[in-house]
């Protein structure tokens, strides 16, 4: 998610949402953009077309089409909606009866399921911690803070401490974080510029960052000037090329070896909100508001994975993958959960979805995680929704607490990219599992 609030993902699709209702395509942000129409995903059918109807929703009420608002949520709860309203993004409609009964239908769907108990708490507070990061040699964490601008490593024992100090190498408001083992590189996203709808001034600057893994010094960096612009989340390639989301432009970027510049995969406008980015089967996925796509690296139109019929793939935030299994964060679509993707063999489609971790107590705006062998250690309290023009609410000056999911993972599945030893497995007490998915939804056709 981006620097400021869940409404910096919503925010944008005001002007979106009437041309994606058209076209079942990922519209361009500003529609005046004449991109080649070959850049464009293709239009597709999709599982999580209520997503649309949530966004929808959320942008009557915006409005203050409180009745368009309910006649949309009317729609949603007859498909079987089972992701909790989020209040607060249904301001007006909170004293109407048919909105409670509608909201208390839906959340009465939702799955239920165990919490994750709180592994790591970083005592310094006000972090507005985003990004995450796992070192797969020996399960160092990285937590990344928009704040202060720094990145905290965490050693396997839990002591904190400032690896990249803030502004280090011109590091701006950190977001995604990644770890190239191979490499030993640390790569952060990272923001200048604070707007008040949490988009970037012009003047602004946003970049991808590398810093030496061991040291914490800065090594590289790629930055792009100017303002629509908000570098979001990273994958790492196998030749080491780093890729990233650009949320505000809905466009993606690669970093080649020894390039000094980012250079497009797919233009500014391909995405609704390009956020979560992975590497599973040899594809590039990305997650935008509408959907998950798989993303040619070397050019061409993206296309839209399908999935089970009434599970959602819009709105996905931190976005990790081992082998056919996706570990993601979803939090764009009501209230936030955890979910698990299964891939078909070459990502042609997911193929079985189930909610992991739902309505934990201790959550305030989960974000994103870092899957690791059978471990998802995921940034449960980000209190993003509480930092605005540079500024944090007093409720987020809190520690950040992190937390420790285990994940049924297949055996046999290997991370797309990792050098750790299996004795560092068991020596950490970390288990590879197999088994069937709990409450899962399985394949159809969509």
């Amino acid at each position: 998610m981006s620097a400021s609030s869940r409404s910096a993902l919503l925010l944008p699709l005001v002007s979106l949402l009437a041309i994606a209702c058209r076209t079942g395509a990922p519209p361009a942000r500003v529609a005046a953009r004449e991109e080649p129409v070959q850049a464009r995903p293709e239009p597709a059918p999709g599982a999580d077309d209520a997503g649309r109807l949530y966004l929808r929703a959320w942008m009557q009420s915006r409005r203050g089409d409180a009745d368009g608002a309910l006649e949309t949520l009317r729609a949603l709860d007859a498909r079987g909606w089972d992701i909790p309203l989020d209040g607060r993004d249904f301001p007006g409609l909170a004293e109407r009866e048919e909105f409670r009964a509608i909201a208390a239908r839906i959340a009465a769907r939702a799955p239920a399921t165990a919490h994750a108990a709180v592994a790591i708490r970083l005592p310094e507070r006000g972090l507005v911690a985003e990004g995450i990061a796992v070192d797969p040699r020996d399960g160092t964490l990285y937590v990344g803070s928009i704040r202060l601008r720094k990145i905290v490593r965490v050693a396997p024992g839990g002591t904190a401490t400032d690896v990249v100090p803030a502004a280090a190498g011109g590091l701006g408001r950190v977001l995604g974080l990644k770890v190239d083992s191979r490499r030993g590189l640390l790569w952060a996203a990272a923001n200048h510029g604070d707007a008040p709808d949490g988009g970037a001034r012009a003047g602004s600057r946003s970049g991808v960052y590398a810093f030496d893994l061991a040291s914490g010094a800065p090594r590289r960096a790629a930055t792009i000037d100017g303002a629509g612009h908000l570098l979001n989340d990273l994958a790492i390639a196998d030749d080491g090329a780093v890729i990233v989301t650009d949320s505000e432009a809905g466009a993606v970027y690669r970093l080649d070896p020894d390039a000094a510049a980012l250079a497009p995969v797919v233009p500014a406008g391909t995405f609704a909100y390009a956020n979560g980015i992975a590497f599973a089967e040899g594809r590039l996925l990305v997650a935008d508001a509408f959907g998950l796509w798989d993303v040619p690296v070397a050019g061409g139109a993206p296309r839209r994975l399908a999935g089970p019929a009434g599970f959602p793939l819009g709105g996905i935030d931190g976005l990790s993958a081992v082998g056919r299994t996706l570990v993601a964060v979803q939090n764009g679509l009501g209230t936030p959960r955890i979910v698990r993707l299964e891939l078909a063999p070459g990502a042609e489609r997911v193929v079985r979805a189930e909610v992991l971790e739902a309505g934990n107590p201790d959550w305030h705006t989960p974000t994103t995680g870092a899957l690791d062998r059978g471990v998802f250690h995921y940034i449960g309290n980000s209190h993003v929704d509480g930092w605005k023009e540079a500024e944090l609410d007093p409720a987020g000056m809190v520690e950040t607490r992190i937390h420790r999911l285990e994940i049924t993972i297949h055996a046999g599945a290997q991370p797309h990219h990792s050098s750790r030893p299996e004795a560092a497995d068991r020596a950490r007490g970390f288990r590879l599992t197999s088994g069937p998915a709990r409450g899962a939804v399985g394949a159809s056709t969509g």
